[in-house]
């Protein structure tokens, strides 16, 4: 976590949320500010009553910001103490988890807020991994086709034998269990099942093919 201070402009909090195997900078995100000194909740209270009914329907209010194109989100001159934010991607279904983050506000230095600068990475639901010659392990099967059954979900493999295929669906409370489909041409076909887990990515779940 980075510390510094920005000149001429009380920014509290800032940093960007960020896609877990890509490091592509996620726009859209949802970062809600869900535990908070007593200062701030007051403050809230108040927002809440001149709202109303509207309050809890507003994507963007001073608990909760939504990720600008890059990436970035800020908050200004909040009150000192320790906030936890929540980050989410809404319409991701189970694609992603949520992540909570703490960060501590501190007191002002010769009337500056120091701005606390911090990267939030989301992680994706997925499956990566390489598919090789079982003939020489050492040589890559390119454009194999990794498929899950019944699904339209698949990808192909790169030029290194490398896949990966994230962004999938998995039930909030119960794992998914798929049953994946690596072929390729000139190679017997081959399947695994896999469990998987929304918010993590199977690792080196690799695949050696056999010559027809």
């Amino acid at each position: 976590m980075l510390e510094l201070s920005i000149v001429n402009q009380q920014i509290a909090i800032a940093g960007k949320v960020l896609e877990g195997e890509t490091e592509k900078v996620i726009a859209g995100a949802i970062v809600e500010i869900v535990e908070m000194p007593g200062r701030f909740k007051a403050i809230l209270s108040l927002k809440a009553l001149q709202y109303g009914s509207q309050w809890e329907k507003m994507s963007d209010r001073p608990d909760r910001k939504i990720t600008a194109s890059d990436g970035h989100f800020y908050w200004i001159n909040l009150p000192v103490g320790e906030y936890v934010l929540e980050t989410s991607l809404p319409g991701s279904g189970t694609q992603y988890n949520k992540v909570r983050k703490t960060v501590k506000v501190s007191a002002t230095v010769n009337g500056k807020i120091p701005t606390k600068m911090i990267d939030i990475v989301l992680v994706p639901t997925g499956i990566k991994g390489t598919i090789t010659d079982a003939d020489d392990l050492k040589k890559p099967v390119v454009n194999a086709k990794i498929q899950i059954e019944d699904s339209r979900e698949n990808t192909i493999s790169d030029r290194q034998g490398n896949y990966r295929l994230i962004g999938l669906e998995s039930s909030a409370s119960v794992p998914r269990t798929i049953n994946l489909i690596v072929s390729a041409t000139g190679y017997q076909q081959v399947s695994q099942s896999l469990v998987i887990k929304k918010g993590e990515v199977i690792a080196f779940s690799n695949f050696s093919l056999k010559h027809k």
